[in-house]
C-alpha cells in the first residue's frame, strides 16, 4: 500500500485562489497621458539662429551647404564645412537628399562632415 498525496484537490484550491485574486485586484489605470500637439507645423526660417545647418543634394548630384554651392571634390567639401562658422559652432548638421541621389553620395557627405569635426550628422526628411 503506497501513501501518495492526491494533487487534484490542491490544484483546484490554488486555481480558485488565483481566480479570486484576479477578480479582486484593481484594474490597471486606463488614463491616457496628455500630449501637446502644436496647431501649426514648425517651419525653420533660413535666418533662424537655432535652425540646423542643412546640406541639400539635388537629383543631378550638386550639393549646397546652406546657400553655398559645394564642389564635388571630397577635400574641398571638408574645407567648406570647416570654414562654415555655424557648422563649427553648433557641431551639427543635417543632409537632405533628393530621392534619386545614390546612397554612396550621402555617405560621402556624412564622412566629409565627420572629417570636418562635426559631432552630429543627421538625415533630414519630409514631414509625413
Amino acid at each position: 500500500m503506497s501513501a501518495d498525496i492526491n494533487m487534484t484537490p490542491m490544484i483546484d484550491v490554488l486555481l480558485c485562489l488565483l481566480i479570486i485574486f484576479l477578480v479582486a485586484s484593481p484594474p490597471p489605470p486606463s488614463e491616457q497621458q496628455p500630449v501637446a500637439i502644436p496647431d501649426d507645423p514648425i517651419t525653420e526660417q533660413p535666418d533662424d539662429p537655432q535652425a540646423t545647418l542643412l546640406i541639400t543634394v539635388e537629383d543631378d548630384g550638386s550639393a549646397r551647404l546652406g546657400e553655398t554651392k559645394l564642389s564635388t571634390s571630397h577635400a574641398e567639401i571638408v574645407e567648406a564645412i570647416r570654414a562654415n562658422k555655424k557648422a563649427q559652432a553648433d557641431g551639427r548638421l543635417a543632409i537632405r537628399a533628393a530621392p534619386k541621389v545614390p546612397y554612396g553620395t550621402v555617405i560621402a557627405l556624412m564622412s566629409a562632415a565627420r572629417e570636418a569635426g562635426i559631432a552630429s550628422v543627421g538625415l533630414a526628411s519630409e514631414r509625413l
